[in-house]
């Protein structure tokens, strides 16, 4: 059963997509973070993906108290078909994409907005910091690009080259506020039932766009919790994950063989990164792994190096 309350707002200029999948004991912040915004003009989008915790009544909570809340439910599908479902229901001009256990700066809408009609791009990006919910500190990703990207408008597939030429690229749609008739028109729907499906979305709205620019604020808090995928042991789920985002990725390139060295570039990086990564999984799924990458002609861009620390490095 699908239950609703419908935005009150006719005419939002950001619609912010949440899904909510267990994390009632963050929720609460994490929608005072949104419903605290400076630019007021939005409409707030949750789809509870089959909760069994407190979420929905936390939920329910704050649609009564503010009349920009809309929210679906849906049996638990995972976090792309729940953005995917949640996608159907925005009218705003631009999208934004909120973890349900994260925390988002009080001015970043109205910024991101502001840089977005002030220049008519198809997206604007910022940084992160985190935020430490566990002792566990190896291993977490450094989201910092100020003074490494200046803040010109940038075509997106020359700011793509240039980000990965310096190691600057980052996946998360938390990174990203998106015009949404862009985004409709170049991006049809997260890969279901995968992790790791931002990169297919990254990908394609940087070889899509036209004019993007970067803003150096660390506007998003990325919480780094224990049970999450962040601090989950690195296993074939993850292999799953990538390898589906890089079917999806390469399948850009019959229709686009102009984007053939920036994705080569792209699938050298991220690859090898993800074969580092595996040495830390078992033997039987290092076997399976070596099988995936050859049965999908990927294990050429693999170095010899980063194969002998895939199977030789200790855990």
């Amino acid at each position: 059963m699908n239950h609703c309350i419908k935005n009150s707002n006719p005419s939002p200029k950001v619609s912010v997509i949440i899904p909510v999948y267990n994390t009632g004991d963050y929720l609460r912040e994490t929608l005072n973070s949104i419903c605290t915004q400076t630019l007021e003009e939005q409409e707030i989008i949750l789809l509870n993906d089959g909760s069994t915790d407190g979420s929905m009544k936390i939920i329910e909570e704050y649609a009564t108290k503010d009349s920009r809340i809309q929210y679906h439910t849906q049996p638990n599908q995972g976090l792309s078909v729940a953005r995917n479902q949640a996608m159907k229901h925005a009218t705003g001009k631009y999208i934004y994409f909120m973890d349900s256990d994260d925390l988002l700066d009080r001015n970043a809408l109205q910024q991101c907005y502001q840089t977005c009609e002030k220049d008519n791009l198809d997206f604007v990006f910022f940084d992160a910091e985190p935020i430490l919910d566990s002792a566990r500190t190896e291993n977490i990703p450094d989201y910092n690009r100020k003074e490494k990207i200046d803040e010109n408008v940038w075509k997106g597939i020359d700011l793509l080259n240039y980000e990965l030429d310096n190691q600057l690229f980052r996946t998360p749609v938390w990174l990203c506020f998106v015009n949404r008739q862009f985004l409709n028109k170049f991006f049809k729907r997260f890969p279901p039932g995968t992790i790791h499906e931002d990169h297919p979305f990254a990908l394609q709205i940087y070889l899509y766009a036209e004019r993007i620019r970067y803003i150096p604020q660390p506007f998003f808090k990325r919480r780094i919790r224990s049970g999450s995928i962040m601090t989950q042991r690195f296993s074939m789920r993850n292999i799953e994950g990538y390898t589906a985002a890089f079917t999806e990725i390469c399948n850009l390139l019959p229709q686009h063989p102009e984007w053939a060295s920036v994705i080569n570039k792209y699938l050298f990086q991220t690859l090898n990164d993800v074969i580092w990564a595996g040495h830390r999984m078992t033997f039987l799924e290092k076997i399976e792994t070596a099988c995936r990458f050859r049965r999908l002609a990927i294990g050429k861009y693999i170095t010899f190096r980063n194969w002998a620390v895939f199977w030789l490095k200790r855990k």
